[in-house]
């Protein structure tokens, strides 16, 4: 019991050294943190979320900033990315997300960025927020059948990481601009069938509506684009507006809006 009281007293007596030496030389101290970013909100949500221990010591300033990170870029729609110049001086970037695609589920509009990041287009901290700018492609309308494609989120966080496969909006954005339709395009709509995603285009073309439905998951936009080129240009005096269903897999069915049976049967 008294080699434990002495160990205790000897450690206790150490950190009240350890402690006065540091108050003296302050070696420990958080010399400088640099904020750079074109949004004054953006470094005033920062140094809000500083509390004085972090202020005071680089240790604990460096060692808790992923969990400032993760909080920042949880809570409001900014990518925070953290430098460290030497021991104790630190550069820190904060700048806005910027939208890519704008989705639209169960009468909910979100903007979703390259990397699948993911908020509502209504949240007030995008007016609050001045480099946020919505997207100028069409918007993507999923089905009400498809889960919300912002998961399921806890109190406070504004900002989640998309539950959609992100490589397929890359996929199919590249193919909507290799084919030539995208300035065509109205907008997307998404759904399942038969557990394959399924893509309807919604296109305005010579005054005319044209829907294509296409198989999300075939990389088949150059052979498919070139196919329904062709039945348009052929079919570009008949007036009125057109399905044009690409599902099949060895023909291209053609029909008026008009027209009945399941579209993107894909037999």
């Amino acid at each position: 019991m008294g080699k434990f009281l002495f160990i205790l007293l000897l450690c206790s007596l150490l950190l009240g050294a350890a402690l006065s030496y540091e108050e003296y030389i302050q070696f420990l101290s958080l010399d400088s943190v640099s904020v750079q970013t074109g949004d004054t909100e953006a470094e005033v949500l920062f140094w809000k979320n500083l509390g004085p221990w972090e202020l005071r010591y680089w240790p604990v300033f460096f060692f808790r900033s992923a969990d400032l990170k993760k909080k920042i870029e949880s809570e409001a729609p900014l990518v925070f990315s953290l430098r460290r110049e030497n021991v104790s001086d630190f550069f820190i970037e904060i700048e806005p997300l910027q939208p890519w695609l704008r989705l639209r589920w169960k009468e909910k509009d979100f903007f979703l960025t390259r990397d699948g990041r993911i908020w509502e287009t209504g949240h007030p901290l995008n007016k609050k927020f001045s480099g946020i700018r919505p997207p100028t492609m069409p918007p993507f309308l999923l089905s009400e059948a498809l889960p919300s494609p912002a998961g399921i989120s806890g109190e406070g966080i504004v900002v989640t990481s998309t539950v959609l496969p992100v490589a397929f909006f890359a996929e199919w954005v590249s193919g909507l601009e290799t084919s030539g339709w995208m300035p065509h395009t109205r907008e997307v709509e998404i759904s399942r069938r038969e557990g394959n995603y399924l893509l309807r285009l919604n296109l305005n073309i010579r005054d005319r509506t044209v829907r294509i439905l296409i198989r999300g998951d075939q990389a088949r936009w150059k052979e498919i684009s070139s196919a329904v080129s062709q039945i348009l240009h052929q079919l570009q005096f008949s007036g009125g507006d057109l399905i044009i269903d690409t599902t099949y897999t060895d023909r291209i069915i053609v029909r008026n809006v008009a027209g009945g049976g399941q579209e993107g049967s894909g037999r």
